[in-house]
């Protein structure tokens, strides 16, 4: 029963900034503080742009108060609920920066069209300056991703000084649970600031001391205002007796899942009744949901394919300049619900292949071209996929088709393969913006992309979709495939 590392590290924190005579902050309040400042940010870049743009670019027009206060607000509240309600102004979620950026981008692109709405319906459209809306809107995107920056670096540093604080609390349970928990998921997760461990002895112990009455004393001693349990879920006849006891403490307790339960708390839940009830395997997506989806393939599919156009016919005489053969690569491949569909590539390779035996590209694989090497390393040969999308063969996100050979193989392998055809196959996907690109030489690799497969297909929202969108361009510069 030894004091937790987090106790020596939060109480000399605590004690620097009480020297310091410094104010701290509650854990609860870190989330109205951060919305706060978003909304402080917000109206106060879209004030500056304004009033930058009525005194030097219109030449000392007067600046309309009213306009701006009311663009403002409509701004910050489109941004503001829509945070919150994903969630994401969580201490635990602010720490997770990569996922605040993307979610801050797409939070934005909302409220800007939200703005757009407003300003339409109320037909104030000649009154407003488009260039001063559309800078604060191009600014935003800047400002507030990189808030998200600074608001895990200013939490991180301030849990760590103790300039955030949790409520006090007592780990009770298993050696081996309460080993998996540190004192960084207690605060982030929880809010609690960890005080003490009391261990159960493993096996027969006769005569150790009992941590359950020493774990009450001390809570009573030190006035801890919540306990947490780290117990086997299936250790029923302790569990009742640990909570009948702990009922002589007027204090919450939580009990934490298991080795065996947290893996399954990962998926969605839903009501049963009173209770809950976990969905391990979803549904496939309803009409509103394949309507928000393919709404979302068209409108990028569309607008790559418009954008992309030149880049297209440069490559395509690139191809035909380096080597002879066809400009674009053509493979059968599953789809959805197994539908046999033909992708489209870029040529990156000499050869053809689609039989019943395909060598996937290794590195330095002598059969990819010059050019197709470059293709292939900035995943440009994948871009003729915009055409499976708009003929409604692919989605822009999704579990990457693999050839029908290597689907046959794997499908013998692992377990659960087949349900990637429940949806259809994308042309990047979340293993893909996990870091799991390129060849899998090995099972495990292949196992991998599969569970992060059927974890989006679980998971699935049209958030989750743009996040991967975004994330794609992230992807692709840190991480070149071959």
């Amino acid at each position: 029963m030894s004091l937790s590392a987090n106790e020596g590290r939060a109480g000399a924190g605590a004690g620097d900034f009480a020297a310091r005579g410094a104010s701290r902050i509650g854990y609860g309040s870190t989330s109205l503080m951060f919305a706060t400042a978003d909304v402080v940010a917000i109206a106060g870049l879209n004030m500056l742009v304004s009033f930058l743009f009525s005194a030097i670019a219109f030449e000392g027009e007067a600046f309309d108060l009213a306009r701006g206060f009311g663009i403002s607000l409509a701004a910050s509240v489109a941004f503001v609920l829509t945070t919150q309600a994903r969630g994401l102004y969580k201490p635990w979620q602010i720490a997770r920066v990569s996922d605040e950026v993307s979610a801050a981008v797409v939070n934005w692109t909302f409220a800007v069209l939200f703005v757009g709405t407003v300003i339409f319906c109320l037909k104030v459209g000649n009154e407003t300056s488009r260039l001063a809306t559309g800078t604060f809107a191009a600014l935003g995107f800047v400002v507030l991703p990189s808030l998200r920056w600074f608001y895990a670096l200013w939490l991180r540093r301030s849990i760590a000084a103790g300039a955030v604080t949790g409520r006090s609390a007592i780990v009770i349970g298993d050696e081996k649970e309460v080993a998996k928990l540190t004192a960084d998921d207690m605060m982030y997760g929880l809010g609690l600031s960890e005080r003490r461990r009391f261990i159960f002895p493993s096996g027969d112990a006769a005569g150790a001391p009992d941590p359950l009455k020493s774990a009450l004393q001390y809570a009573r001693q030190h006035k801890i205002e919540e306990i947490v349990l780290a117990l086997p879920w299936n250790d029923r006849a302790r569990l009742d007796e640990v909570r009948a006891r702990l009922r002589a403490m007027p204090i919450p307790v939580k009990l934490l899942p298991d080795a065996a339960v947290s893996p399954l708390l990962n998926a969605p839940r839903v009501e049963f009744g009173t209770s809950v009830a976990i969905e391990v395997q979803r549904a496939p997506l309803s009409r509103i949901e394949l309507s928000q989806k393919r709404a979302l393939d068209i409108a990028v599919s569309s607008l790559a394919l418009t954008v992309l156009l030149p880049l297209f016919a440069a490559i395509a005489l690139l191809i035909k300049l380096d080597t002879r053969g066809p400009v674009i690569f053509r493979q059968r491949r599953n789809g959805f619900g197994g539908r046999e569909f033909t992708i489209f590539k870029f040529r990156s390779m000499t050869v053809m292949e689609d039989g019943a035996q395909i060598t996937q590209a290794q590195k330095n694989d002598k059969r990819v071209t010059r050019v197709g090497r470059v293709l292939r390393a900035t995943s440009l040969d994948e871009l003729p996929q915009v055409m499976n999308v708009l003929l409604g063969h692919m989605s822009i996100v999704g579990p990457r088709p693999h050839a029908i050979a290597h689907d046959d193989a794997y499908s013998k392998l692992i377990s659960g393969y087949a349900f990637r055809h429940h949806v259809k196959p994308g042309i990047t996907g979340w293993a893909q913006v996990m870091g799991l690109r390129g060849e899998t030489a090995k099972i495990e690799l292949m196992e991998r992309r599969i569970e992060m497969d059927l974890w989006y297909i679980n998971n699935w929202s049209i958030w989750l979709d743009i996040t991967i969108i975004l994330k794609t361009f992230i992807e692709v510069m840190r991480k070149q495939a071959y």
